[in-house]
This record gives C-alpha cells, structure tokens and sequence, in this order.
C-alpha cells in the first residue's frame, strides 16, 4: 500500500519514496493507492498524463 508522507495510516517508519519512485512503484499492477490521504487521486493523475507524452 503506498500512502502519502502525512497520511495517519503509513506504517511507521515507512521510507520516503520521491517522485519518479513512487511513480515506479505505483505503475506495479500489484500496488495498491490510499485513497483515504489522496494519493491515489494524485499519483492515478500523475500516470495518466504521462499516457499523452510521446517522442516527436
């Protein structure tokens, strides 16, 4: 279960993920997103629009 830094339901000691591992992590299929502290809105955002990037 990935959480967001200040969610009151991240296991204690918990290690901080940046951006691009956390997005690494979320693209697992296995991966679950609290949805109780918005990281799965935002992170489910952040993925999506990455869909719209392409090389040109």
């Amino acid at each position: 279960m990935l959480h967001a830094p200040d969610c009151n339901k991240r296991p204690e000691g918990a290690p901080l993920l940046d951006v691009q591992r956390a997005l690494d992590v979320a693209e697992n299929p296995r991966t679950r997103l609290c949805t109780l502290c918005g990281c799965a809105q935002e992170l489910t955002l952040l993925l999506s629009g990455l869909d719209y990037i392409t090389d040109s």
